[in-house]
């Protein structure tokens, strides 16, 4: 046999050991037949397709997000003009993104737009409200709106990804889905129970969160 190819057909062989070494014999030495399956299950990783489990698309409720804001604005700055004795007749919010302030006081105009321009200038737009003379609409910026629905989306994805560890699953996927900006898709092999995982990732009530497909679990291929 030509040398070469000795030591080639040597290398290829080695490697072939080390591999089924790598697959069954780590990272305890096998004993039994148990153990041997067991070794072999921690080093292949499978997905849910071949190991069943939960898929999951949830939608992550960003406009309750941005009336959040809007309504946390509308304190600020209701509690702003009565510590400056700014008079005006009422501050509310019309929707998620507009603020109405009702008839303010002419003579103070100026320390209004102080006010605007030190503490909301950045997020809001200010304009002459229609239909009243000494009225202001505030509109909610679109950088603005933007910000919001990705510091939403950031902390939702962190949250349920901390949740989900807790349920002590192998390698779950967690990312945005699709061409939507408030979608999550969640896939748990080896999770069969998708009342229990949801459960899970609602747990707290501190994350708002809508089931777009019905959570219906993946038999395995392997049975």
């Amino acid at each position: 046999m030509n040398p070469n190819l000795k030591w080639k057909a040597l290398f290829i062989f080695a490697v072939i050991l080390f591999c089924i070494y790598f697959l069954f014999g780590y990272p305890v030495f096998p004993t039994s037949l148990a153990q041997v399956r067991d070794n072999f299950s921690k080093q292949i990783k499978l997905g849910l397709d071949l190991q069943g489990g939960t898929h999951l698309i949830l939608q992550v409720q960003v406009q309750e997000a941005i009336a959040q804001e809007t309504d946390t604005t509308v304190d600020r700055l209701t509690t702003l003009l009565r510590s400056k004795n700014i008079h005006y007749d009422e501050v509310h919010r019309v929707d998620d993104t507009h603020i109405l302030v009702r008839n303010l006081d002419p003579a103070q105009l100026s320390q209004f737009r102080d006010i605007y321009n030190a503490q909301f200038a950045t997020d809001w737009d200010m304009s002459a409200a229609a239909g009243d003379l000494n009225g202001y609409s505030w509109t909610l910026r679109t950088s603005a709106i933007a910000r919001i629905q990705e510091s939403t989306m950031t902390q939702s994805l962190e949250t349920i990804e901390r949740r989900i560890n807790a349920l002590g699953l192998t390698e779950p996927t967690i990312q945005p889905h699709g061409r939507k900006d408030n979608e999550i898709l969640v896939q748990l092999p080896g999770e069969g129970d998708p009342t229990r995982a949801k459960s899970v990732i609602q747990a707290g009530g501190q994350l708002e969160l809508k089931l777009v497909e019905d959570p219906v679990p993946y038999a395995s291929q392997a049975e």
